[in-house]
């Protein structure tokens, strides 16, 4: 296969740099041109995902908005390198886990304030958000767009190649457990998305045209984020000598959402706060160390560990 071009950052910087003020309108081009309006992104859910990969007029963001891609391109740079690594495959949704965290609550009040607020209507951080978002479909390819299906389920067997070993049916307890203290995360995220009621980027601008489905819930936070990163951290104390391949996959979840323009920057950076504040609590919680403790999880962690680390998948850095 042959190696995907990455976007210039470098380019983008110098006119940034050039045209401070260079930002994008609402409906207009960089020439002022009046943007395609595409079909609504609801028309054709079942597109694939080459198809959706039409170009826009070039726009170069803003300088805050090109150092926030800059925090982005690790990320992105993972998500090309996954082209070239087999991946397992995806189950479909499990059944919740039996309450191994049973009686485990989480303090809301400061999962909100990790959280904190989407940028207002009309202000310069939505413009940055924008500006990337734009920034992105004008340079994503059909092959990095078929890649970021890969990581569309919230399934732990996605964190497999990090391991080294198959996550799920051959790690039943560790399964079971992961997916009863993501229970109250996903309870609270939800609450935090409905009180945020931030609209989906694709449906506030029809200038932008997601390559992973859309969906009808609020944007701030993302929910797929909040659990890729959770998750990574929650693995990454079971298996610390994996955390810092666990917390990159943990972050491209999260840059994926971003990349296919179903989530703002924005939303997803509020994610990765929510999610590490999750874990925070879970981990200092007594139904975490009992979980920990746990002889059947031990005996799956010393399988999971028996991989080399010379025979781990590369991931690009």
């Amino acid at each position: 296969m042959n190696r995907q071009r990455r976007p210039n950052l470098g380019r983008a910087r110098n006119h940034a740099l050039a045209r401070p003020d260079h930002s994008p309108e609402h409906g207009a081009g960089a020439a002022g041109q009046a943007l395609p309006q595409p079909a609504s992104p609801h028309a054709n859910p079942r597109r694939s995902p080459a198809a959706m990969t039409a170009s826009t007029p070039r726009r170069c963001p803003p300088l805050d908005g090109i150092r926030r891609m800059a925090g982005l391109l690790p990320a992105l740079a993972l998500l090309q390198s996954t082209l070239a690594v087999p991946q397992p495959a995806l189950a479909g949704p499990a059944d919740p886990a039996p309450g191994i965290a049973a009686g485990l609550r989480l303090d809301a009040p400061a999962l909100g304030r990790a959280t904190g607020t989407p940028p207002a209507p009309g202000s310069r951080e939505e413009a940055s958000d924008m500006a990337i978002l734009l920034w992105l479909q004008r340079f994503r390819t059909p092959e990095m767009v078929a890649a970021t299906w890969l990581l569309l389920d919230r399934n732990l067997s996605t964190f497999s190649g990090a391991v080294g070993a198959e996550l799920g049916t051959a790690t039943p307890v560790l399964k079971a457990g992961l997916e009863s203290f993501m229970a109250p995360v996903s309870a609270a995220y939800r609450v935090i998305k409905q009180q945020r009621a931030r609209v989906r980027p694709y449906l506030a601008h029809p200038e932008l045209r997601p390559c992973l489905p859309p969906e009808a819930t609020g944007s701030f936070p993302s929910g797929h984020a909040v659990w890729f990163r959770t998750t990574a951290e929650l693995l990454a104390d079971l298996m610390p000598e994996r955390r810092d391949r666990l917390e990159r996959l943990g972050r491209q979840g999260g840059a994926n959402r971003v990349y296919c323009g179903v989530h703002y920057p924005s939303d997803v950076e509020a994610s990765q706060r929510l999610g590490a504040e999750a874990a925070r609590q879970i981990i200092a919680s007594p139904q975490w160390r009992a979980f920990r403790e746990d002889p059947s999880l031990q005996q799956e962690l010393l399988r999971l560990r028996a991989t080399d680390q010379d025979a781990l998948p590369p991931m690009v850095r």
